[in-house]
């Protein structure tokens, strides 16, 4: 990572230190000594600058990710979107070699081909920019969460250096809470003991005591040096002052980086993705078949034969319209996939206090009566909403009182926090102070915004009982005349219960507060309630929160004011450290869920539509009312921009007054199933039958559709089309579409090929409109249009206007509208269509009420508890 090596020699004004330098086997001095640097002093500006030119900056190497080639090939790393490219090397093979059907070799022969290509290219352009996007986002998020180091530099404590900064020679103070940024070198103990976490370097179960003492050997594994921590470990007692011996790629956690991305390179798929990959092969079976069948059905199109004595003879077969056909396949197919010790506590100094301190300065005997008024003073101010600290010291430090440091003979004693209890007795009391620390003004509105919305609080502390408790009523936790016998204990009390005593009390409904708790009791709270199957979100800020943290399903971490430790060990890490965010984002995060069903709901529930269509053009025996090239600019252009929309919908008005959904809850109930096949059928009839409509009815629903001039023919014949060569006397009349006129006195079958582009025109033209307004429809799950008006999300409005801007661009432009088969429509045509296509709206506000009137009646009978994410 660095620009020269460790042999370059002198290089400004200094020789480098070497990089196998055995810190840990050298005295302080001869430390300070190699590094050229002063404990007190620490580098000069310019020092910095020239070490950091050789050793570069003090980070992980950044393996670069997938190259954009590779990016470009994973997008054509799916099965559907290789059958869809195989289709189109087909179809251009197909145009280059023969042309159109009657040999015409030009341009319209390859446009299918080209569109097809053009648009995967387009699909493949947006799924590198996303994909580089994300790349991009998880790099600025790992700046944002950079760790900073209190440094020594000029003889200043800079307090907040980004830790990347750091170069060898650093003078480092680390204190409890902190991530070691480096590989450093203890000099000296600022407190009596220090105590590092290294499980994550070594294994190690217990956190392990540091000192400054020389270890004997240089040949040693990393846990008998002693006297040094180690990049990724983190102080959980302590404080002192080291030296920076390693950085970066150099330290023990850069080697065991190296060796990660080694491995890394032959990863599995995650679980979730494997199950994800099941699935789409599942799904990707399921539409195969349909696929097949759709081709399969059209088969008497491409394979013809006659019975000669009973028997299939002079097969025709025309592998061109094979290959038509294979094609709407797939389109098909493509339609179907959318800190220190605590300080602890007047209780506790009482109890190891045999004295007391008077105003005058003397000291007497502690009695009862004097215990007794300073509880009394306790109370009063604990339910007050002060937090009480007591204070004591001890005079008579027995084996204490010569103690100068580690090398004293009473230091052992202090190795073993068992042993604190026993020094910390016979105190002298001083007296209690109470701090007044305000609630924010918002937690109590969002503490009533939890209640409202299933979730329930817990608060855990350690402040005294009395102060908890008042706390939590100005918070809104328990209401001013709440009885909470039940609802409040000590973290103590709670404990000593057995395990269904603690499990009932867990159960209640509304808020629950343990005070005066420990780390192993937030451990026992949280590990009761996933016991019990509730989902537990945990917060806290110190390294005592971590255990806590690290057990919940989601722990978060204060950003402000929580600790390294804490923030390693939580999912989340809340930046302004303020529970009403908390609350907004639950808010926020069922948006999400809620936008992430419109998008499914609006996708699949189209997506059905399309596969009806064809199913039943193919089902019904009449032309093709949508050709491959249109269903591919519906999927995966003008269906874009409505679909994006929907994940910008405003949180519903109750959303905040909904029960959270059970964690067993499916993405796609039975009957929203259901509703995604009512509108999925109604959109094929309605595509479908618009293209009828127009070959068999001069008028419909009053609308007027002679005026182009077209023949009308029955049902019957239209059904029956392939056989319109043995029709006797079949004539039709030319008819115009826009600038075009269309005549069939050399072939009147062709009527039905070259013939049907109006009829396709207005099958394309509904499902467009069709699925503009089921965007609609997907603005709530069960809400209603006039609770949820489309003006409520005005980017889905703009969406709309964009696909329609996009359908019109490629009906009244010559050129596309040649690409696409289309021809412009007439004012009574575009009338028929929106006829057509409105439906689709009051079928759906129709099962919505239908809906809100089940949920109802099963809200009445489902009970009271309720879990949430």
């Amino acid at each position: 990572m660095g620009k020269g090596g460790q042999d370059e020699g002198k290089k400004g004004g200094f020789e480098t230190p070497i990089s196998n330098f055995p810190a840990w086997a050298r005295s302080v001095q001869e430390c300070e000594a190699e590094f050229k640097v002063s404990a007190k002093y620490g580098l000069r500006s310019d020092e910095v600058l020239a070490r950091r030119e050789i050793y570069g900056l003090n980070e992980l190497e950044k393996h670069s990710g997938p190259s954009i080639w590779h990016l470009v090939l994973e997008q054509f790393n799916d099965t559907l979107v290789r059958i869809l490219l195989v289709a189109a090397v087909v179809s251009f093979v197909l145009a280059w070699c023969d042309g159109d059907e009657g040999g015409e070799m030009g341009i319209t022969a390859f446009v299918e081909p080209l569109v097809i290509f053009l648009i995967l290219i387009v699909n493949a352009i947006v799924g590198v920019w996303q994909e580089n996007n994300a790349e991009k986002a998880l790099e600025a998020l790992k700046e944002i969460q950079s760790e900073h180091a209190t440094v020594r530099r000029d003889g200043e404590l800079i307090p907040n250096l980004p830790a990347k900064e750091l170069v060898p020679g650093d003078i480092v103070e680390l204190k409890v809470g902190d991530k070691v940024p480096a590989d450093l070198r203890i000099l000296h103990l600022i407190s009596s003991t220090v105590r590092v976490e290294q499980a994550s370097l070594t294994g190690e179960n217990a956190a392990v005591n540091k000192t400054n003492h020389v270890v004997e050997s240089e040949d040693i594994d990393i846990q008998g040096k002693e006297c040094m921590v180690f990049a990724g470990t983190t102080v959980v007692n302590g404080s002192c002052v080291c030296l920076v011996t390693q950085t970066g790629m150099n330290t023990e956690i850069g080697k065991i980086h190296s060796q990660i991305h080694e491995a890394s390179q032959s990863e599995d798929d995650t679980p979730l993705k494997k199950k994800l990959n099941e699935f789409g092969e599942v799904l990707t079976a399921i539409i195969g078949v349909i696929c097949a069948v759709v081709w399969l059905i059209n088969v008497k199109y491409f394979l013809t034969w006659e019975y000669v004595d009973g028997w299939p003879s002079n097969f025709k077969f025309s592998f061109e319209k094979c290959t038509y056909y294979f094609e709407i396949a797939v389109a098909l197919a493509v339609a179907a996939i959318p800190e220190g010790l605590p300080a602890g506590a007047v209780e506790n100094l009482l109890e190891r206090s045999s004295y007391i301190q008077l105003l005058d300065g003397s000291v007497v005997l502690l009695d009862d009566r004097s215990k007794s008024l300073i509880l009394d003073a306790l109370h009063d101010m604990s339910t007050n909403a002060l937090r009480c600290l007591g204070f004591a010291y001890k005079d008579d430090l027995t084996e204490f009182a010569t103690y100068d440091g580690e090398d004293h003979p009473a230091h052992k004693l202090l190795l073993d926090p068992s042993n604190y209890l026993s020094i910390e007795t016979g105190l002298i009391f001083v007296g209690l102070v109470g701090l007044r620390d305000p609630p924010r003004k918002e937690v109590y509105k969002a503490i009533e915004d939890c209640r409202t919305a299933g979730i329930r609080v817990m608060v855990i502390t350690g402040d005294n009982k009395e102060t908890a408790e008042a706390i939590c009523r100005d918070i809104g936790v328990f209401t001013l005349d709440e009885d909470i016998h039940s609802k409040s204990f000590t973290g103590k009390d709670f404990m000593s219960r057995s395990s269904n005593e603690k499990k009932s009390l867990l159960r209640q409904n509304g808020g629950l507060l343990f005070s005066r708790a420990e780390p192993r009791h937030k451990q026992e709270i949280v590990r009761l309630l996933k016991e019990d199957g509730e989902v537990v979100a945990m917060t806290g800020d110190g390294v005592n929160d971590a255990p806590a943290l690290k057990m919940a399903d989601i722990g978060i971490a204060m950003g402000i004011a929580g600790t390294e430790v804490a923030k390693e060990a939580s999912d989340m890490v809340l930046a302004d450290d303020n529970f009403s965010t908390i609350v907004a984002a639950v808010g926020e995060g069922r948006s999400i869920y809620n936008n992430m069903k419109a998008f499914i709901r609006y996708m699949i529930s189209s997506n059905i539509g399309e596969v009806a269509s064809i199913f039943l053009t193919a089902a019904l025996g009449i032309p093709e009312g949508l050709i491959p090239v249109q269903l591919l600019w519906v999927n995966l252009v003008t269906d874009g921009p409505p679909a994006t929309a929907l994940g910008f919908n405003p949180p519903e008005k109750d959303i905040m007054k909904k029960p959270p959904r059970r964690s067993d809850d499916s993405l796609i109930t039975a009957w929203i199933l259901f509703r995604y096949m009512v509108i999925g059928l109604y959109v094929g009839i309605a595509t479908v039958g618009v293209f009828i409509i127009w070959y068999t009815h001069g008028s419909f629903a009053g609308i007027d559709l002679s005026g182009d001039g077209h023949t009308l023919v029955t049902y019957s014949q239209l059904s029956n089309w392939g056989e319109c060569s043995s029709w006797e006397g079949f004539k039709v009349a030319p008819f115009t579409a826009g600038e075009r006129s269309f005549t069939f006195d050399d072939n009147p079958c062709d009527y039905f090929q070259t013939g049907k582009v109006k009829a396709m025109t207005l099958s394309l033209s509904v499902l467009v409109a069709i699925e503009m307004f089921n965007s609609l429809n997907a603005l709530s799950e069960d809400g209603s249009l006039v609770s949820m008006p489309p003006w409520a999300n005005p980017w889905l409005l703009l969406a709309m206007s964009i696909s329609f801007g996009l359908h019109f661009l490629i009906l009244y432009v010559p050129f596309l509208a040649q690409v696409f088969g289309i021809v412009p429509l007439s004012f009574n045509e575009w009338l028929l269509v929106l006829v057509v296509a409105f439906p689709v709206i009051l079928i759906d506000e129709v099962l919505k009420f239908v809906g809100r009137c089940t949920n109802s009646s099963g809200a009445k009978r489902r009970p009271t508890k309720h879990k949430d994410e």
